[in-house]
């Protein structure tokens, strides 16, 4: 009797949790037809806003939604928006080509912060590879723990250095696990935007700067951004940038 009233429960949980996200899920599915639907026939107002508004509802959009809303904007002239699309894509999905694609837009507009240089490189290896990289890092320093283990378990002489290389090797893949929640972009969203020496609105003004420049975010407090702008660590109001995340 009890393990009929068990499944019965079971099933209302099921029922009353999982139908609803179906449903939603659907629903979100049947919307972004529409909007691409629309999209090809070159209805760009039409999808743009159908597009935007599923963006509030997916978890993990796909990078095309980004491409198309960066398309879109491009059609209409917005390059601040085109910018901001293309690096959520790039964020998403990796690839050279929208990079080459940011500092194009970059170039025409006289913005900083798209160089193609040797650390918007690294962070191209990183995003596409972190998964493995640090697979295969915790691999080998997991292969090296175990070897000194054996040694201290035979008794075997280990070199302070050994010791010493391992705990720096495992802070280098700590810092590589935890990037991702301290660096982030950011593209100034408009005109004038001071940056700071200090988070506070009365702290001298180091620069003012113009939309559509790209920084580099390493954390920040309050409704302070902490970035790296012309090799110096500043502060901008996150209320004047779009933070990629």
């Amino acid at each position: 009797m009890q393990a009929i009233h068990l499944k019965k429960v079971i099933f209302f949980l099921f029922f009353f949790v999982t139908i609803p996200q179906l449903s939603r899920c659907l629903d979100n599915t049947a919307s972004l037809k529409n909007a691409d639907s629309l999209y090809k026939i070159q209805n760009y107002g039409a999808a743009e806003r159908i597009f935007e508004r599923e963006l509030t509802k997916l978890e993990h959009p796909s990078h095309i939604i980004f491409l198309k809303l960066a398309k879109i904007n491009e059609q209409k002239g917005d390059y601040l928006r085109t910018l901001y699309y293309l690096n959520k894509s790039f964020e998403t999905s990796p690839d050279d080509k929208i990079l080459s694609k940011l500092y194009t837009i970059a170039q025409d507009h006289q913005l900083k912060g798209y160089e193609l240089n040797d650390f918007n490189f690294l962070i191209l290896v990183y995003k596409t590879y972190s998964g493995f990289l640090v697979a295969l890092m915790l691999l080998i320093g997991l292969y090296v723990f175990v070897v000194l283990i054996g040694k201290k378990y035979r008794n075997e002489y280990i070199p302070s250095s050994q010791k010493v290389i391992l705990g720096i090797y495992l802070i280098g893949v700590w810092t590589l696990l935890n990037l991702p929640d301290k660096y982030h972009q950011g593209i100034i969203n408009a005109d004038h935007v001071i940056l700071r020496k200090s988070p506070s609105a009365g702290a001298p003004v180091e620069y003012v700067i113009n939309k559509g420049h790209r920084l580099n975010i390493i954390g920040g407090s309050d409704i302070w951004k902490r970035v790296f702008w012309e090799d110096q660590l500043l502060y901008v109001k996150q209320t004047d940038l779009w933070q990629v995340e």
